[in-house]
């Protein structure tokens, strides 16, 4: 006597593409946490600061290098 055992999967929940499988799985991660959105606004507000001290920093050098170079053309 023989047994044959048959195992259906449901093809509409499975996710089509790796990528799918892993942003799933980071969605569910992110919705566990209610504190997500406000480490994205902290590490964008912190990103913004950074930028806004490189180009202060980098104007500030450029016009200290204009005044040097105007100063020994005089």
């Amino acid at each position: 006597m023989t047994t044959t055992t048959t195992f259906t999967t449901d093809t509409a929940l499975a996710p089509k593409h790796a990528h799918s499988a892993v942003a799933r799985r980071a969605r569910c991660v992110s919705e566990r946490s209610p504190f997500t959105e406000i480490r994205e606004q902290a590490r964008l507000r912190t990103l913004m600061v950074a930028a806004t001290a490189t180009g202060i920093v980098s104007v500030t050098a450029t016009a200290s290098a204009a005044v040097v170079v105007i100063g020994l053309g005089a």
